[in-house]
């Protein structure tokens, strides 16, 4: 029975404290993370609009250039998997760009409404808040 209760007193303790350490993020965490999250979908979606352009062009230039049949399937089957790369890497770099934007501009939005004001007045020293 103590063992038991041993073992549910740390699985609380546990749960609790990584609770508290995930829930408030600091301003500068936050602002670094949105950041992160826009670098790296501009990264991704630059990438991506590159391939799916060349293998764009590259399909254009084989069916444009006259020649052998058979060994323009290789060069058909490659284009059209970099224009497929392409397309997959801006799906995942424009989500990205919008959430780690609009959650930059969000926290800033926050930091600027919430305003924190000390007070003296003749009752005594306080804090105002507001929102």
């Amino acid at each position: 029975m103590k063992r038991i209760f041993s073992i549910c007193l740390f699985i609380f303790l546990l749960f609790s404290v990584k609770a508290q350490t995930k829930n408030p993020l600091i301003y500068g965490e936050a602002m670094a993370k949105g950041k992160k999250m826009e670098k790296a979908g501009t990264v991704l979606t630059v990438i991506g609009g590159i391939t799916f352009f060349a293998g764009n062009i590259m399909y254009w230039k084989v069916y444009n250039d006259d020649g052998n049949s058979e060994s323009q399937e290789g060069k058909v089957d490659t284009s059209v998997h970099a224009m497929i790369g392409g397309l997959g890497l801006m799906a995942v770099g424009i989500p990205l760009l919008v959430i780690g934007k609009t959650m930059e501009r969000d926290i800033r939005i926050q930091a600027q409404l919430v305003n924190y004001n000390g007070s003296a007045s003749i009752h005594g020293i306080g804090l105002k808040i507001r929102f």
